[in-house]
This record gives structure tokens, C-alpha cells and sequence, in this order.
């Protein structure tokens, strides 16, 4: 009887277990608590649109950039900001492009293999189709211990190859074409080429591995800046770079204040208060003076400054027209001393006697618009699936496309696309800041902003692709990004079967609970009888 009565114990002890196991099936994962000092480390963003689904997050990006110009090929992130260089290359003698950015799901063709997410949902990719690049995504962190140290890491992967393989998207070519880096600046500057920044380096295609880490010494300021930075050398066809899981932790906590006095602070006379930016240039009269760069903004300057851009409007009364144009070279009061008496209104300027008619016989030449070595090549094309961004394989040039190039004194130049010819460029322009406006062929709607600002540097040249859908076309998404819009029906699936097998598990736990229920009832009578 004792043996049977054991024998019954234990199958009771392995049924209850089973069923709590069962229960265990299909659940989230806990929560970790850390020390991350990042916000959205993996990319998994911070706010999600109300109906996304459990364990996905859309539009968890921004159009945060560095310089604070939105494009339309740039999806940012949370938290983060994109940076990139447009200077040249010195290995291959042109310069460098600006990146797509996009945070990809782990769905489609990013779940490989090659796998583009390490964990969680997302991860954030940037690449240049046919360019190389020198770009990334940098955060500044604030409100850390001055004197504490800091270390920062992050994986990364890329994928570099010159041509597509014929099984998976494995990297081909130059070994070390693309560098990973991860970074710190302890004075909280954004500047990626900047001084200050401390660099951890490695390679990594095709599989993640661990960047860094590095470490620093946080500033007086309290705030640090973390920088993931991709540099692809070779303009291959594919030069993607992907990150996940970054992380910001500390290292060595300052030391404990000692209770030792401190001297009296000497007596200062008291002078005005500067204000701060990042490289001060002040002239002989104290003010502080920026002098504009190609890809500058006047949101963009007043970011690096630290003021409003309402204070560097009101110092450069009459420099700076009513829309904001800003022309390169062009010297911008950014502060003067308190003491400085407040800069007159500005003058109006003077009306022109118009010009006297010509003599007979005489012809008047006709205007023309700066000459220099900078262009703009533009492509239109068919946006089939309406997520911004151009497939060569399955996304054609459109014909009747109207491109309009003006500057701040209107249009420049018009083209008319006719889908064979592409890209076309307006050369010949002078270094500035320009609109490029796109008018879609009938039957075809916008599947993106319709007008992008443009600022040139001497001999630069930027590449821009338009598209549009025709009227009525279905658009997979709400401008989501690609690899979120083209595997919707992949994530619904996905969805489906785990919502199946979760509730499976559910079901599965109470059955096996209730036989184990069943179980003890008749071990009891079985007892009850012996």
C-alpha cells in the first residue's frame, strides 16, 4: 500500500509541474532591470502607435537630424539623432554620401540568415546604394556624476559586397571596407569628427559582434555623447551597416564628497555672462560671430549655439529674409556682450532707379543665374509599395515628371523626366541653399514630400529620388518604414500562429491542472478503500 501510495504521489507531482510548465509557454519574457543609461538602447522605441500589436512598436522613429533637416529616405530611431559627412573621401577621390536610415523589423528578409536583429523586435540600418558613407546615430545623455567613468559598447554588422551573391546577402570584396565605431564625448559636444571624442574600433560582416567598449570620464557638465559611426571606404552596390543593443553604463561611481571646508571663493567682479556655444569666434567688439557652412540651417545653428533662433533673428535684422534663407559665407551674429547697445533696425534699402530703355538697335541681356560647379541630379519613380524609398529591381523611372529648381528669388530651372534618361542634373549652380519641388505625371499622387530644401557647398553634388503612386494605388502603410510595410502580411501571420499557440499553452495548462485535480480525488478513494 505504501508503494502505491508513493506511486500516486508522484504522478500528482509531475502533473501539477507540467501544468505550471504549460503555463509558462508563450509568456513575455521578464523585464530586465539595468544600468543602462541609454534611451531605446535596441531600437524597440519609446512610443508606439496605439494599434500595434504585442511585441511590435510602429512609428518608432523621428526625423531628427543632426543638422535639422528632415529627408525623406531618413527614418531616425527614437532618442537618437542621424549624422553623416558629405566631404570627400580620400580613398576614392569623390565624396561621401548621405544614408538611408531606417529602423527594420525582424520580419521578411531581415530575419535571414544573414539575421539583421540581434534581439528584441527592431534594429536600425543605414546604407548608401552605390556611395560610400561615413555616417550613424549619435545620443546625448544628461545628468551623470562629473568624475564618474562611463563605458559604452554597441553590435554591429555589415553587409559589403559590390554585387548580390546568389544564395543570401553575404558581404564579398574588401575585408576591411567597412569600420564600426563606437564613441564617447565626455563634454556632451555632437560633433562626431570632433577632438574630444573617444573611439572604440572593430570589423564585424555578416554576424553581430561587439563594438568597444570604450570608456570615459564624464565632464564638469554632467553630460556625455554616444556615437555608433559606419565607415564604408569603397562605393560597393551594398554598403549596409546594422546596429542593436547598444548600452551606456558607469564603470566607477565618483568619489564621496569629504567634509573637509573648502577655501572662500575669491572676490570677482562681476562682467557679463557669455554665451555659450560650441567654438566661439568673437570679434574685436565682443560679438560673437558664426559664418555659414555648406548644410547649415538656421534651426541647425541655433542648436549648436544653445540659443533661439528667435535671438539670432533679431541680431541679423535685414541679413536674413523672411524665409530663412542662408547663403554660405555669410557672417551671423550669434550674441553680443550684455553691454553692447542693441543693433539698430535695419535701414530699408534703397529703391533702384530702374535702368533706362535701350537705344535703338540695342537688345538688354537677359538675367542670369549664378554660375558655379554644384549640381542636383534628380530621379522620379514609380513608388509602388509607397514606403519612400526606390528598389531598382521592381521600382521604375516614371515619364512626365516635372522637377522645379528655385532659389530664393524663384525658379531657376525646370525639367520634364521622360523615364529613360535619368538621373538628370541641374549643373552649373553656385554654392546656396535651394528648393526642388517634384509635379507627378497625371494619374500619380506624391508618395512623399513633394519639396526638399538644398544647401550646396562649392563643387558639391547631392542625388535625390522622388516618387509617386498612382491615384488609388494601396500604400502598405502610414509611412512606416520599408521592411515594416513589405512583411506586413509575414507579421500578421506571425502574429496569428502566436496568438494560436499561446492560447494553445493556456488551454493546455488548465486541462493538465484539472487532471491533476481528477488525480488527487481518486488517489483519495483509492486510500479511503484500502
Amino acid at each position: 500500500m505504501k508503494r502505491k501510495s508513493l506511486l500516486w504521489g508522484g504522478m500528482i507531482a509531475c502533473i501539477f509541474v507540467l501544468g505550471a510548465m504549460s503555463s509558462w509557454v508563450g509568456a513575455a519574457p521578464p523585464v530586465q532591470s539595468g544600468d543602462n543609461l541609454l534611451q531605446n538602447p535596441g531600437f524597440e522605441g519609446i512610443t508606439c502607435r496605439p494599434d500595434s500589436p504585442p511585441g511590435r512598436c510602429y512609428d518608432n522613429w523621428t526625423r531628427d537630424t543632426f543638422n535639422g533637416i528632415p529627408y525623406g529616405e531618413i527614418f531616425t530611431p527614437q532618442g537618437w539623432v542621424t549624422f553623416w559627412s558629405e566631404g570627400p573621401n580620400p580613398f576614392t577621390g569623390d565624396n561621401y554620401g548621405r544614408p538611408e536610415c531606417k529602423v527594420i523589423e525582424n520580419a521578411g528578409a531581415a530575419v535571414g540568415p544573414p539575421a539583421r536583429i540581434r534581439s528584441g523586435a527592431y534594429s536600425v540600418q543605414q546604407f548608401g546604394f552605390y556611395r560610400s558613407i561615413d555616417s550613424g546615430v549619435y545620443q546625448v545623455v544628461g545628468g551623470l556624476s562629473p568624475g564618474a567613468v562611463v563605458q559604452a559598447s554597441a553590435y554591429a554588422h555589415a553587409w559589403s559586397c559590390d554585387d548580390d551573391p546568389i544564395e543570401g546577402a553575404y558581404s564579398c570584396g574588401d575585408q576591411y571596407n567597412m569600420l564600426f565605431q563606437v564613441g564617447i564625448d565626455p563634454t556632451g559636444a555632437t560633433n562626431p569628427w570632433g577632438p574630444t571624442v573617444v573611439w572604440a574600433s572593430g570589423y564585424s560582416y555578416d554576424e553581430y559582434r561587439l563594438i568597444g567598449p570604450v570608456q570615459a570620464t564624464v565632464g564638469d557638465s554632467g553630460t556625455v555623447t554616444v556615437f555608433l559611426h559606419a565607415l564604408a571606404k569603397w562605393s560597393y552596390k551594398h554598403n549596409d551597416a546594422y546596429w542593436d543593443d547598444a548600452s551606456l553604463v558607469y564603470v566607477t561611481p565618483p568619489e564621496p564628497p569629504t567634509n573637509t571646508p573648502l577655501p572662500p571663493p575669491p572676490t570677482i567682479t562681476p562682467g557679463p555672462s557669455p554665451t555659450p556655444m560650441s567654438t566661439p569666434t568673437p570679434r574685436p567688439d565682443g560679438a560673437i560671430v558664426h559664418i555659414v557652412q555648406s548644410g547649415d540651417t538656421l534651426y541647425g545653428i541655433a542648436l549648436q549655439y544653445g540659443v533661439p533662433v528667435e535671438q539670432i533673428q533679431q541680431l541679423n535684422v535685414g541679413s536674413i529674409p523672411a524665409n530663412n534663407w542662408l547663403t554660405v559665407g555669410q557672417e551671423l551674429v550669434i550674441a553680443i556682450p550684455e553691454h553692447a547697445p542693441t543693433p539698430p533696425p535695419a535701414t530699408p534699402v534703397p529703391t533702384e532707379e530702374p535702368s533706362p530703355p535701350p537705344a535703338e538697335g540695342e537688345t538688354t541681356p537677359p538675367e542670369t543665374a549664378p554660375v558655379g560647379n554644384s549640381g542636383v541630379c534628380v530621379v522620379a519613380y514609380h513608388d509602388r509599395n509607397g514606403d519612400g524609398f526606390r528598389q531598382d529591381a521592381t521600382e521604375e523611372m516614371l515619364p512626365r515628371a516635372v522637377f522645379s529648381l528655385s532659389d530664393a528669388n524663384g525658379i531657376l530651372a525646370q525639367y520634364t523626366t521622360d523615364g529613360l534618361n535619368e538621373p538628370y542634373c541641374f549643373t552649373g549652380l553656385a554654392a546656396g541653399n535651394y528648393q526642388l519641388e517634384l509635379q507627378p505625371p497625371q494619374g500619380y499622387s506624391l508618395s512623399g514630400p513633394g519639396e526638399m530644401y538644398v544647401a550646396l557647398g562649392e563643387d558639391g553634388r547631392m542625388d535625390v529620388a522622388m516618387g509617386a503612386q498612382r491615384v488609388g494605388e494601396a500604400a502598405t502603410g502610414d509611412e512606416s518604414p520599408p521592411e515594416e510595410e513589405q512583411d506586413s502580411e509575414a507579421r500578421a501571420s506571425s502574429s496569428v500562429w502566436s496568438d494560436i499557440l499561446r492560447w494553445g499553452a493556456r488551454i493546455g495548462g488548465v486541462l493538465v491542472l484539472a487532471a491533476a485535480a481528477a488525480a488527487a480525488v481518486l488517489f483519495v478513494f483509492s486510500r479511503g478503500r484500502l
